[in-house]
């Protein structure tokens, strides 16, 4: 299962993007969600991902959200 990592913070989003066996696929900053959330659809659809894991870190906040997206349509982040 893929693993997606986002950290929200008040100076933009950083995305890590990992394979089952938790390396590292790429890494990129945005500065909104449009744009991350249409990243996030791109890659599960070149990767042929078709469920993983997205943990949401809100820094600013300091809550963590979990979520199992089971096709391209649920890599999402709001």
């Amino acid at each position: 299962m893929n693993v997606a990592l986002v950290v929200k913070s008040k100076n933009g989003m950083k995305l890590e993007f990992y394979n089952e066996d938790m390396s590292l696929l790429e890494s990129e900053t945005f500065s909104d969600l449009y744009t991350l959330n249409f990243h996030l659809q791109t890659l599960a659809k070149k990767h042929s991902i078709a469920k993983g894991l997205m943990v949401v870190h809100d820094y600013d906040r300091n809550k963590v959200d979990l979520a199992l997206a089971r096709d391209e349509q649920a890599f999402f982040v709001d």
